[in-house]
């Protein structure tokens, strides 16, 4: 169990800084309590400093069931209405009230279908229980809807010395020793996150100081770097799988980073090929997950791209000099981003002529009709070839163009 599991509070009197925050969660439990029909709240503020933890706090005080949903409970409307829709009128084990949190709820918004909405605000006029929503971007434009439906309660970074005197309080329970000035430096490095801070921690705990020095190789704006330090320069099991169960980061988005620097971290050739065999594991369980839309199998995706690849290093030195790389693959598809959207047109296009879906067309249909498009032109001239697909497909002499001219590589 990590640290930050282990510390959780129980009490909202534990969450770090945020006396505001933890003063309106108190009044909204013990209205809650008193059998009020309350307002919905929206926790909102930066990864790591306690939203979660505090509505976990406030269920286990108040003597609240706790029921969480997370990503594969309410990606769209079908799992909505399946899903979360008959909780409004649920009655919690041994008719205990409950507390409803969704957490993440714009990080989830992208995955949300034009019918997903309705069904939340349905769901908040008719549920008997109190809810959460839990948010590190409130003006994110997808959630907007919610901000007429709900409280905004906003949690800030808390101060330093707060972080400090938990780590300080964290490191005398586990009887381990760690120096004023490492501690410190945790803290400075983690800006706030009180969650990336006890982490780092557990990793300092009989390591030597110097490893100070590799925690922070990280961008606060962007929470990649933290999470590939933990995969790269860790060897423990549980660190680096906690680093991605405790990231906002898409497993798509993990993906692609740990392949780009794989081969600039790992020295030994035996444990790049282990590391890629890995992280193409994690590939394959994530396109499972996606396709047949049953979700549970991003836990071993998890597994394999953090934990995987991290013991997959046979022991060799880790480079932690050269900075990461951006992924070449983001970066492509940044690029093309326009050629593309006016390739998926044209495959909806011919899809009626081809008799093939979208997907068909650009994969098979397409390549081979560059091919010969580009064969014809050299041999008929681009006159007749344009005219040809103009009669045949339909397609404009700029669409024709467009598809010669596409790196089908």
């Amino acid at each position: 169990m990590s640290l930050s599991d282990k510390y959780a509070p129980t009490t909202l009197n534990g969450i770090i800084g945020n006396g505001q925050a933890r003063s309106r969660l108190a009044a909204f439990g013990i209205e809650v309590l008193e059998g009020k029909k309350v307002r919905p709240l929206i926790l909102c503020g930066v990864c790591g400093i306690g939203k979660t933890s505090a509505a976990h706090a406030l269920a286990y005080s108040h003597g609240l069931e706790l029921v969480e949903l997370n990503a594969s409970d309410y990606r769209d409307s079908e799992s909505l209405n399946q899903k979360v829709l008959p909780l409004a009128k649920t009655r919690g084990l041994f008719n205990k009230k409950c507390l409803i949190v969704f957490d993440e709820v714009d990080e989830l918004s992208s995955k949300f279908d034009s019918g997903a909405e309705s069904i939340i605000r349905k769901f908040i006029t008719e549920s008997r229980h109190p809810i959460i929503f839990i948010a590190n971007d409130y003006w994110n434009r997808k959630i907007s809807f919610l901000r007429d439906s709900a409280e905004k309660v906003d949690f800030k970074r808390p101060e330093p010395v707060e972080v400090i005197a938990l780590l300080e309080r964290v490191a005398k329970a586990e009887g381990k020793e760690v120096k004023k000035e490492i501690i410190s430096e945790i803290v400075k490095r983690s800006n706030g996150d009180v969650r990336a801070a006890l982490n780092d921690l557990e990793m300092m705990f009989g390591a030597d100081p110097e490893l100070i020095n590799f925690l922070g190789m990280r961008d606060r704006k962007s929470e990649i770097f933290r999470v590939l330090d933990r995969i790269f320069l860790s060897s423990n099991f549980d660190i680096a799988r906690n680093s991605t169960l405790s990231s906002d980061i898409e497993l798509d988005m993990l993906i692609n980073w740990i392949g780009q620097n794989i081969p600039s971290r790992y020295l030994s050739t035996q444990s790049i090929s282990e590391a890629y065999e890995q992280l193409s594991r994690a590939s394959m369980f994530n396109e499972v997950a996606s396709r047949k839309s049953y979700y549970g199998y991003w836990r071993y995706s998890n597994i394999l791209l953090s934990s995987g690849v991290s013991l997959a290093n046979n022991g060799s030195p880790v480079n932690s000099t050269t900075p990461y790389a951006f992924p070449a693959t983001i970066r492509h598809l940044s690029k093309t981003k326009k050629d593309r959207s006016a390739i998926n047109e044209i495959a909806l296009k011919l899809t009626a002529y081809l008799h093939a879906n979208r997907r068909t067309v650009i994969g098979s249909h397409l390549p081979i009709m560059a091919l010969i498009i580009n064969l014809a032109l050299e041999k008929y001239g681009p006159e007749t070839v344009f005219s040809f697909m103009e009669q045949k497909y339909q397609l404009e002499k700029s669409e024709v163009q467009i598809i010669s001219a596409y790196s089908w590589a």
